[in-house]
């Protein structure tokens, strides 16, 4: 009996421990961004300071409705973004921002944007984000610079004028470098509908290909309000490869995703 017994609480261990491995399965991966969160942070990083140009959105933290999905090759990995997302801008000098949104809770990225009369221009940004393994969390540091910085949206603009776009990027993480090249277009005037009421737009496309220590494109359409360029609405697809070492040789990468504004007034 005491060797049934200790087989039964062998086999007990056993069980659980495959049960805790398929929960954790099934319930890795990231949770959803935190709005309260991202008011913390907005009220220890950042003078708020005042609006004092055309393309310059008042600061704070929006929030958005987002749906989305991120994908990695390796062990099959799957994320989800949204269903709302956290987007804070903070004034910086002479005319420029920075807009940050949240995803979920292991990814957010951030772009540079600055005024310049009658044109909103890029700069480039940063973007973080882990990937849960199970046995372990991996993380991802990156910043890209654009040189010059390209035209996102420009009142002047007729339908159709587009914009080089040429940035270089570099992984913190693994020291890969990469290039960003292609076009960013004005597709034309628009409404988008935030809180049942709409608002005017204008709306931009961005067609850039990857090519170095990473290859792969990304689209991107974008809808900047006119009245201050603050992002109202996006829509995102992403595919990226990137080498690893035998016998994985590579990994892809892949991420669509949603997000719009849900109320013009920011929480501060």
């Amino acid at each position: 009996m005491r060797h049934l017994r200790f087989a039964m609480a062998g086999g007990v261990l056993v069980l659980a421990a495959s049960l805790a491995v398929i929960w954790r399965l099934e319930h890795r991966g990231p949770g959803r961004p935190s709005i309260g969160d991202a008011i913390s942070r907005f009220r220890t990083s950042s003078t708020v300071g005042t609006s004092t140009r055309l393309w310059q959105p008042r600061p704070g933290v929006y929030v958005y409705s987002g749906t989305g999905d991120e994908s990695l090759s390796f062990l099959n990995t799957r994320q989800t973004e949204g269903p709302t997302e956290p987007g804070t801008v903070t004034l910086q000098p002479d005319g420029c921002w920075q807009f940050r949104i949240d995803y979920n809770s292991f990814h957010h990225q951030m772009w540079e944007r600055c005024s310049t009369r009658t044109k909103l221009v890029e700069s480039g940004g940063t973007a973080d984000q882990r990937f849960d393994f199970v046995a372990f969390k991996e993380g991802e540091h990156s910043n890209t610079s654009c040189t010059p910085p390209f035209i996102v949206a420009d009142l002047a603009a007729t339908p159709g004028t587009s914009a080089p776009v040429h940035c270089t990027g570099r992984s913190e993480t693994t020291k890969a470098t990469f290039r960003q090249d292609g076009t960013a277009t004005y597709v034309g005037r628009d409404t988008v509908t935030v809180g049942g009421t709409g608002v005017p737009a204008l709306h931009a496309r961005e067609d850039l290909h990857l090519s170095g220590g990473q290859t792969g494109y990304v689209h991107i359409d974008i809808w900047f309000a006119a009245s201050d360029g603050l992002p109202l609405k996006e829509a995102h697809s992403i595919s990226v490869e990137s080498p690893a070492p035998s016998p994985i040789n590579h990994v892809n990468y892949s991420e669509h995703g949603t997000w719009q504004l849900n109320s013009m007034t920011p929480r501060v």
